[in-house]
Parts: C-alpha cells; structure tokens; sequence
C-alpha cells in the first residue's frame, strides 16, 4: 500500500544531513501535490515494505546508496513494525527528534491510517531503528557476565589440565613417577592430606570430563520410569515448536498469518501449549516419588525442620543456572544478531521490571507487563507449587499417609474450582479463543493454582509409585498395586494395555483437534458454558490422558512403545539435560527467527526448518550449560547435603 510507504516520509533532496535540514525537507514533501509526492516516494516503495510487519529489500537498499530504517509502532495492547528504504538525507535519529514525530503523528492523524489501525496516538510510541549502528549500549553487566562465563570454563578447564600434566610427566620420567610410588608407599598417610583433598574435590566438582561422563551415562536404573525420558524430550520438543510458530508468527505480516489461521499449524500451535502441564506434572510426579522415600520420612520424623534442606537444594540446582541465564539474555544476546529485524530481540532480552523478581520467584504476582526473561514463569508457578506440596508430603512422612493423600484429592478439586471460577467470571473459552483476552495471561496463563491441578495430579501418582515400589500400601488403597494385580497373566496384561493406551492417546488426539471446528467458527458453536467448563478442566484431563499412558509402563507391562521408542538414546540424553535445554532455548530462538533479514513465512516448510535448527541448537548450548553450571553446582549441593545431614558429633570433627 503506497500509502504506508507515504506515511514513512520517503525524502529526496541532497542537502546535508542534519536533523534541521531533514524536518524541512518532509514539510516541503507534505506541500507538494499528491501526484508529485507518489513520483517521489514509489522509487523507494519498491524496495520498502508495503505493509505491517514487511521489511522490505534491506541488502538491494543499502546497495544503491541509500538509508534503511526499522520503525516501532509501540501501543498498550500491542506493537506494529515496519521497515523501509529512504534518501540518506534523514536517519533513524533525525525521525526521533521531536519535531519530526509531531509531523509524522500529524500525517497518521490526517491521512486517515491513525484510524485504520486503531491507533490511539496519545498513547503511541514511535521508534525508529537503524539496523547498521543498532546495538546496547556495553555496560558493566556485560562485562560482568563475560566474566563468568570465562571463569567457569576455566574452572571445568582445571581437571582436563592438570590430567594432562600428569599424564605428559608420567610419559617422560617414568623412574621418577616409581619413586614417588614408593615413597607415598612407604609414607603413612596422615590427616594433613585431607586438607588437599578437599581442596581437589571443588576441581573435581567443576571437571568437565567427570561432567560429561555423568551426563553420558544412560543406563536406565528403573525400567519402570523409562518412559518419562521420551516424555521429557517430547514436552520439551513441543515447548521449542510452539515458541517457533508463536516468534514466527508475530514476526510475520498479519495477512499472511491470517491466512494460515483456519489451517492445522494454528491449531497446533496451542496444542503446544499442554506441554507445560506436562511438565508440571513430571515434576509433581518425581517430587512425591523422591520425598516419600522410606529412609526421608523416617528422618523428617525425627527431624521435622528438616525439610528447609529440601528447600534449599531446590534453590541450588535452579538458581545458577537460571540467574546465569537472564544475564546471558540481557546483556550478550543483543550484541549476538544484526538485520532490519534485529531490534525485535528487545521484547524478549530487555528486563524492565528487574530480575529480582524472578530470582526470588514472584514475577507473577506483578501485573505490570514488565516481563524479565518471559519463559521463566513455569519455574516460578514451579517452585510455588513445590512449596505447596511440601504440606501433604510432611503430613505423610507424619504418618497420615491415608490423610495425605485426601488433602491432595481435595487440592485438585480446589484448584479445579478455582480454574473454573476464573473461567466463567473472565469468559475464557476453549484454547486458541484467549488470544486477545486482556486478562488470560496474568489471571490464568501464569497463575499458580490456575495451573496446579497436572502438578497436584502428578504428586499423587509420584506417592502411590514410591508405595508400589517399597511393597507398601497394603493397609490403604493404592491404584498402582490393583493394577499390577492386573497384568499378572499375559491376556490380561494386553487388555490392559489396550484399554489404557486407547483412552490415553483417544483424549490426547480429541484435545489437540476436536475443538478445530469451534476454533474456525467466528460464532459459538459450543456452549458457552461449555467452553468454560471445558478450558478448566483441559490441562488437568490432557496430563490424567498422561497419566493412563504411563501406567503400563509404572506396573510393569513392558512393550515396545515404552521401553524401546520412548527410552531411545537420543530422548534419554535429552531427558538428562532438558532443563538447561528449556532455558536457553528462546533465546536461540530468538536469534533464529529476528537475524532474517526479509520478514520469515508462516508456512509449515519454514516453520519445520526453524524448528530443527532451534532444537539441535539448544542440545548443543543446554550440554554446554549443564556441563559448566548445572552438574559442578549440583555436586557442591550435593556434598553440602551430606554435610548438613551430619550428626552434629560427627559435624564437630569436621569443623576441627
């Protein structure tokens, strides 16, 4: 639309360039009559884009001698952005002058555009953009968080170092090395070498071979959870395409995204949003299964407070990471891309409401949209769930198990209710209808007993394995111990196979397509009511289809889907590194998709593309993470553990 490219203020003069010169030169456009002003402007129109969200010809621009500037639309709700060609005469500078957006702002006003784009231009925010000097400003958090990437790789260095010392001495003065052999043999060993030792052991923690080896060790310890590695990989899989097709198609131009909206890859990308409940449900799951162990409820009987322990190990394996990754994202991956698009990264880099927030694991409690590393409230919902839980884990480990497990019951209706009052009294609908519901994120998306039930669901199954596992719940009722009871001739052990995958994968296919005539349907055709209904109890109903899936696998009906395809190498890697992998996958995404330097398609082929890259990417830097950060923190954690768990006779030596 040439009108858009006449909005932009295409200027053709050769003056010299200042902001002065530029404001007169696009009053002096403005004077003209129409047909003088389309002579001047459709020379760059053909190299500009012709409509929201296009960018244009950024390399044919520069080419031919010309300025390119990246444009900002910045409302409330939402943000416009545009890319064009122009004279070099103005730059992205002289546009942000004052002057020049009270013209640019009369124009919309006038030419009727304000109107059509429902713009309200006091509360409108014009950015322009040059791509060739757009970057940061370099502060001290970058040089701090250069820093300390440099000092972990050389503290994962050490080890792989001094092993080759010693290996080049032992090659070369091979007397010496039997000397000193015998000389240690004949030396008794005393209590001023443990000293060294502990000292070797922060080197050893940081090791990047002993890291590696941990990590590459796959061998399946429990035959019976092998299938949560598959489900891991996949949640994770499905996490990394559903933020492709959300980045791509806010990145895309609206037509082209509405084209594509009746289509399957729409519908899919909400389906992709259920994997997050999976993963609050694997994580409720591994919480009751660890913490109902019999050696930790008889010790959280004799020592109750105890259980801050668990807190605290909690808060040591996620927050290296995490913190280290909200610096990397907002102060090394602006400087990581370049292009006309590239100013996009900002939504997602830029931490205005302050990370102290999400480090101490309240973001969600601020409806402000001053989002800081957006994807790290599934940790926050998280760690106030696992808080949560530890309720009905310390009755149980009281030895009110039968009690314990009715307070979850009534914690899954409760949270089931309280999703459904939100429902009905913000009118949310089935999955896909929520977009532009101002309140969905804050009041549901991110809120945490909205999206308690999966989590609360899978801490129940977690409690009944860890009982089928110790042979116990004979005296109350376990759901696991009368399924195994099931399978015990091979008849019935295929039936019930039959019947719990059927219903399983029956609910998951009806979840992630039935609702695909509503959706297309611009009038309700499922009750309203319905729909309320329907959206509070989904999640819950996608992760109990989960459930039934499992269940074969947690009493011991093996078969070739759970222990072969779901337990394959590739997803068992996958599983052991899945949380570094979840923390910086946006931010490859991120990369991917704003360093085009032509506005991406919202076609399946490029989407498909986009999403390989962005899933072999985040193996590679999530290996890189978990080698660096997660495995040497999670081995002092783990020593810190064992040192906190001392008796205090024992603690007393130590100390000495």
């Amino acid at each position: 639309m040439y009108i858009l490219s006449f909005l932009i203020l295409e200027v053709l003069s050769f003056a010299q360039d200042n902001t002065s010169v530029c404001v007169q030169e696009m009053n002096n456009l403005l004077s003209l009559p129409i047909n003088q002003q389309l002579q001047l402007v459709l020379p760059y129109y053909s190299i500009s884009g012709d409509w929201i969200e296009k960018f244009g010809y950024y390399d044919r621009c520069l080419r031919e001698d010309q300025t390119y500037t990246s444009v900002q639309i910045d409302q409330i709700l939402y943000k416009l952005n545009y890319g064009f060609c122009h004279s070099n005469i103005c730059s992205a500078h002289d546009f942000n002058s004052q002057d020049a957006q009270i013209i640019i702002k009369n124009l919309l006003n006038v030419s009727g555009i304000a109107n059509l784009l429902q713009m309200n231009l006091e509360t409108t925010t014009l950015r322009f953009y040059n791509p060739l000097t757009y970057y940061p400003h370099l502060g001290l958090g970058t040089y701090v968080t250069s820093a300390i990437i440099i000092i972990l790789i050389i503290m994962a260095s050490i080890d792989p170092i001094l092993r080759f010392i010693k290996a080049c001495q032992s090659a070369h003065t091979p007397d010496d090395r039997d000397d000193v052999k015998d000389e240690q043999a004949s030396t008794p060993v005393t209590t001023k070498s443990e000293p060294l030792e502990n000292q070797n052991l922060i080197v050893k923690d940081f090791s990047i071979i002993q890291n590696y080896k941990k990590i590459m060790n796959l061998k399946t310890i429990d035959p019976n959870l092998a299938m949560f590695n598959g489900i891991r990989a996949i949640s994770f899989m499905m996490v990394v395409y559903g933020h492709v097709c959300e980045m791509t198609a806010t990145s895309t131009y609206i037509q082209e995204a509405t084209l594509q909206y009746k289509k399957w890859s729409i519908i899919l990308l909400y389906d992709m949003m259920y994997a997050v409940d999976i993963f609050f449900w694997v994580g409720g799951f591994f919480l009751g299964y660890v913490m109902c162990d019999d050696k930790k409820t008889q010790s959280l009987q004799k020592y109750p407070f105890s259980i801050f322990i668990s807190v605290v190990h909690r808060l040591m394996r996620i927050w290296p990471c995490y913190l280290l990754c909200i610096a990397i994202n907002s102060y090394i991956i602006p400087y990581l891309g370049s292009g006309p698009r590239w100013f996009l990264e900002e939504g997602a880099t830029q931490c205005p409401g302050g990370a102290w927030k999400n480090a101490f694991f309240i973001d969600n409690f601020y409806e402000d949209w001053q989002l800081c590393f957006g994807w790290g409230w599934y940790l926050t919902c998280d760690f106030q769930l696992f808080l949560t839980c530890l309720i009905p884990i310390m009755i149980y480990c009281l030895n009110y198990k039968t009690g314990s497990k009715i307070l979850i019951l009534l914690m899954i209706l409760g949270s089931l209710g309280w999703g459904y009052y939100l429902s009905i009294h913000y009118n949310f609908l089935i999955p896909g209808k929520n977009t532009y519901n101002p309140n969905y994120y804050y009041k549901y998306y991110v809120s945490t007993y909205a999206r308690a039930p999966p989590y609360f669901l899978g801490l129940l199954l977690g409690i009944f394995y860890r009982e089928l596992k110790q042979s116990k719940g004979s005296g109350s009722f376990n759901i696991l111990n009368y399924c195994k009871s099931l399978i015990q001739t091979s008849g019935s052990r295929i039936l019930f196979q039959i019947v719990c995958y059927g219903i399983g994968f029956g609910l998951v296919l009806f979840q992630f397509f039935g609702w695909k005539k509503e959706f297309n349907s611009m009038e309700l055709i499922w009750p309203q009511w319905f729909q309320n209904f329907y959206h509070s109890i989904s999640k819950c109903l996608f992760t109990f289809a989960m459930t039934l899936i499992t269940l074969p696998n947690l009493v011991g009906a093996y078969d070739i889907f759970n222990r072969k395809f779901m337990n394959n190498t590739l997803f068992k890697f996958m599983a052991k590194i899945s949380f570094s992998m979840y923390l910086v996958h946006l931010m490859i995404i991120v990369i991917i998709t704003e360093t085009f330097y032509e506005t991406p398609s919202f076609f399946q082929l490029d989407l498909v593309t986009g999403f390989v890259c962005a899933v072999f990417l985040s193996v590679i830097f999530g290996l890189m993470l978990s080698l660096l950060v997660e495995l040497p923190f999670g081995n002092l954690d783990t020593r810190l553990t064992k040192l906190l768990s001392v008796s205090p006779k024992k603690i007393e030596p130590l100390l000495s």
